[in-house]
């Protein structure tokens, strides 16, 4: 299930204009548009997921200084 990025919404595939229409706010998407939105999203979460990971382990070794 694909989701509007502006609303949240879901997103209806219309086979006329083969764009997906979110069905609250009205936004059209094509399929390359979010091809490239999904690659963005992991994008970013691979890089929080990176951040997180390193600030537990900079706590780590912090922690175990004190110790």
């Amino acid at each position: 299930m694909r989701f509007c990025r502006e609303c949240g919404s879901k997103l209806i595939y219309d086979r006329e204009s083969r764009e997906y229409v979110c069905r609250v706010c009205g936004l059209t998407y094509t399929i390359q548009e979010l091809v490239v939105y999904s690659e963005k999203d992991l994008e970013e979460r691979f890089k929080k997921d990176e951040k997180k990971k390193l600030r537990e382990e900079y706590l780590q070794w912090w922690l175990s200084k004190k110790g």
